[in-house]
């Protein structure tokens, strides 16, 4: 894969073209991860001032306590909407339910192993692991080999 940069003063905004010989699933990945690098989602910081997080810094989204929080690198925030409605609006962007509770920016996951239960545990770029639930294992497989 070759990367050019050119900077053009007539142009008003950013042009992305990606041309590629085959559509293919890396095709995909790359369109949705510029895509997420100007998408953004609506929360609420420790204070409740409106704030809003770029979707490639989010690592995952949980419901906890029937409260719904954003994980990024290094702070936490409270969500706008239900666990639900992020999984579906942010799935085309690379994000997976790994569990009831759990929604998975998969461009985050470092490496994936199995543990007890017929359970997996998912390690992410920041360090943090996250449990996939055994009943997600294999949308989560699919979506992985998709990525390969």
């Amino acid at each position: 894969m070759r990367v050019t940069l050119k900077e053009n003063k007539t142009k008003n905004d950013i042009e992305v073209l990606i041309e590629y010989p085959e559509m293919s699933e890396t095709v995909n990945r790359i369109e949705h991860a510029v895509k997420s690098v100007d998408n953004a989602v609506r929360c609420f910081d420790d204070d409740g001032n409106i704030c809003f997080v770029h979707v490639s810094d989010i690592f995952y989204i949980e419901s906890v306590d029937k409260q719904v929080f954003i994980y990024i690198k290094e702070k936490v925030y409270r969500a706008e909407l239900q666990l639900y409605q992020y999984a579906e609006k942010l799935y085309s962007l690379g994000f997976e339910q790994i569990s009831k509770s759990c929604v998975l920016n998969l461009n985050t996951l470092v490496s994936v192993k199995p543990i007890f239960n017929s359970k997996m545990e998912a390690l992410l770029e920041n360090g943090e692991k996250v449990l996939i639930s055994r009943n997600f294992i294999p949308a989560i497989k699919k979506r992985l080999e998709k990525m390969l």
